[in-house]
């Protein structure tokens, strides 16, 4: 019987989450917020070549950042998003007013991670 990625791979999975989180630079309250990674082009292209990696030690049939046929407006986040749910973190959005440069607002999702 084949072993599971999730077994054959237990501390190469959890680096991966470790360096996917240290890339995202969460805040004190374990959060980040989508417009300033939307803005990063560093951290999404950091994140993007790690594809290769989490391929082999993650199933990433089911996440459509690594389906050709499909496009996904974000593939940074269904990225960052599919791994650290795989590896059992939680993940909880609010919506929020972030104050722009300009004094003006922009509405966006503040994302916390948390494990249980």
């Amino acid at each position: 019987m084949r072993v599971k990625l999730c077994e054959k791979y237990k501390i190469e999975r959890e680096e991966i989450c470790k360096k996917i989180i240290d890339i995202l630079k969460l805040d004190d309250k374990k959060s980040f917020i989508l417009c300033e990674l939307d803005e990063d082009k560093e951290k999404q292209t950091a994140i993007l070549n790690m594809k290769e990696e989490i391929q082999k030690c993650f199933a990433v049939s089911s996440i459509s950042t690594f389906k050709p046929d499909r496009e996904c407006k974000r593939p940074y986040l269904n990225l960052v998003r599919s791994i650290l749910r795989k590896q059992g973190y939680t993940f909880e959005n609010n919506n929020i007013l972030f104050k722009l440069e300009n004094g003006n607002y922009k509405k966006t999702m503040k994302y916390t991670i948390f494990r249980e």
